[in-house]
């Protein structure tokens, strides 16, 4: 939801500085690799050990890096599958990497805390089963919502929640972590629903046309 009606926004704030980095020869995918690296060592480093204010100040900051991407490779070459490639592997890494550093600090600091732990496992599972069930629509030329929850979304919210819980909120990251759990599994059913809808539309015979038409 975020990424369909902030993107055009973030394209308008985002072309000028786009434009600078293009001429200092500055490349999409180096601007990806670049987030990717500073996103795992930040979840690794500070969430996996509890710093959880931190972690979600400093991943918050290197999510930036995945907006600009996107548009110095618009102002550059216009994009490339090969950097659409880079990109959604990149960000798969990442939530995957996130979503571990949390669960290792939960396994770490409580045990006991099953509820977390499984939904956050559960969140793990399921964001990789959200962008993979566009992805293989996509593949198979089927048309598919963006659905509830998208990566922005979750962003949001398990970063939320962290800074919360690691501020003293109770409940505050099992609140953020089920909202996303949730939210994932309805954006999956979204997606495989329109996507069989679309497939079977494409299926029914087209209409002929009626006698004074022709």
């Amino acid at each position: 939801m975020l990424s369909e009606f902030g993107r055009s926004g973030v394209t308008r704030v985002a072309h000028p500085l786009a434009t600078f980095l293009v001429r200092m020869g500055v490349t999409a995918n180096g601007i990806t690799l670049t987030g990717l690296v500073l996103t795992c060592g930040a979840a690794i480093t500070l969430f996996g050990t509890g710093h959880l204010v931190a972690g979600a100040i400093v991943i918050a900051a290197c999510t930036l890096l995945d907006l600009i991407d996107g548009a110095v490779a618009r102002a550059g070459d216009g994009g490339s599958p090969y950097g659409a490639l880079v990109d959604a592997v990149s960000d798969r890494v990442a939530d995957g990497v996130i979503l571990a550093s949390l669960v290792w600090w939960v396994v770490s600091a409580d045990p006991g805390n099953g509820y977390a732990l499984g939904m956050l496992l559960a969140c793990l599972v399921l964001s990789q089963v959200v962008s993979y069930s566009k992805a293989r629509a996509d593949a198979g030329g089927l048309r598919t919502p963006g659905g509830l929850m998208e990566r922005a979304d979750r962003l949001v919210l398990v970063l939320l929640g962290a800074g919360l819980e690691g501020l003293g909120v109770p409940w505050a990251l099992e609140v953020a972590i089920t909202a996303v759990a949730v939210g994932s599994l309805i954006t999956v059913v979204q997606r495989v629903w329109g996507g069989r809808a679309d497939y079977l539309d494409r299926l029914r015979p087209a209409e002929a046309p009626a006698a004074g038409e022709r």
